[in-house]
């Protein structure tokens, strides 16, 4: 080896766990290496789904705080090299960028004393299994052939989320669509039987409250729930089939929206 890299930041960071690069590993998706690592830490799956969205700062504090699993000193090196190798492989950008650093070593210097995954630069002193695990994956993941199926698979997965955003899309104007040709009505002067009252007029409609008079006093009824729930009951049964098919077409407009 020739030129040695000794600190993964400015050029460099991109070879940093803390630095984004948003990937899937063990059937979830992280913003950074560093979450992914930590999460690893916890066997509990609620635990470890909080990580998804954590950037790297904010892992490494949480990670301090998991259930630690038993067996960790004996496999957190073989995970590291898993979610390096997940990163690089599905991010060809950075792939390109680490297969730019050619032969060079990697050395992960830092000032926060972790003579493990890196070395000390004040001590010089250090394992550097980070550094080793970066050139091990370089290597592997070498080669032009490599990095062209890496580029090909970012396109498909890009393809493959632009129809799915599409069709999203098409399915969300459709609902909306048949929202917008479901009559509507006026609620006010319409005669209806009701479960306590007997047959009540509506006096006024208030935004989505009915307003009758009953022996009781004056009362409201909030819409559509007193009419699906048979609370006020229309002569017209169109009127209540109606109402059951906006609050369900909104319901299902509200699930793809949260998707």
């Amino acid at each position: 080896m020739g030129e040695k890299i000794c600190s993964f930041r400015g050029a460099y960071n991109f070879l940093s766990n803390m630095s984004t690069a948003v990937f899937e590993w063990d059937g979830r998706t992280y913003r950074n290496s560093e979450a992914a690592f930590q999460s690893a830490k916890s066997l509990d799956p609620e635990e470890r789904d909080q990580f998804s969205t954590y950037a790297g700062v904010v892992a490494k504090r949480a990670g301090k705080r998991v259930n630690l699993r038993s067996d960790w000193e004996s496999v957190k090196v073989g995970i590291m090299r898993e979610i390096v190798r997940a990163k690089f492989s599905q991010n060809p950008d950075l792939l390109k960028k680490l297969l730019d650093t050619g032969d060079a070593e990697l050395v992960e210097g830092n000032s926060w004393h972790d003579t493990f995954w890196g070395v000390d630069q004040t001590t010089g002193e250090g394992e550097n299994y980070l550094g080793k695990i970066l050139m091990e994956i370089r290597a592997e993941l070498g080669g032009t052939d490599y990095l062209q199926k890496a580029q090909e698979m970012q396109q498909e997965r890009e393809r493959v989320e632009c129809e799915r955003k599409a069709e999203i899309a098409a399915g969300m104007k459709k609902i909306e669509e048949e929202l917008e040709a479901l009559p509507t009505y006026s609620f006010q002067g319409m005669e209806m039987s009701t479960k306590a009252f007997g047959r009540v007029t509506i006096k006024r409609q208030e935004g989505e409250y009915l307003v009758f008079d009953t022996p009781a006093g004056e009362k409201n009824f909030v819409l559509p729930n007193c009419i699906l729930q048979g609370f006020l009951l229309p002569d017209d049964q169109q009127i209540v089939e109606t109402l059951k098919r906006r609050a369900e077409l909104q319901k299902q407009l509200k699930e793809i929206r949260n998707t």
